[in-house]
């Protein structure tokens, strides 16, 4: 148990990590730089990235309260 306790750390932390990165790159992409279809197309580029590291840490989540209840 303690060893996948390791892995959900680095997962939450790395969430984290790209929840950072993604506000980020929103600011950037509203600054002004880009024209108006640039903004949309790369948007939509970076939700999906972020839609899929939060799904990545709900499977993790998962895994963990499974590991839970069997132990």
């Amino acid at each position: 148990m303690q060893n996948l306790s390791d892995y959900w750390i680095e997962i939450n932390r790395l969430e984290n990590q790209a929840d950072q990165v993604y506000r980020r790159l929103l600011a950037v992409l509203f600054s002004g730089e880009y024209d108006a279809l640039t903004v949309l197309k790369l948007k939509e580029v970076v939700d999906e990235l972020e839609a899929a590291a939060d799904a990545f840490e709900h499977v993790a989540h998962t895994i963990e309260t499974i590991a839970v209840k069997e132990s």
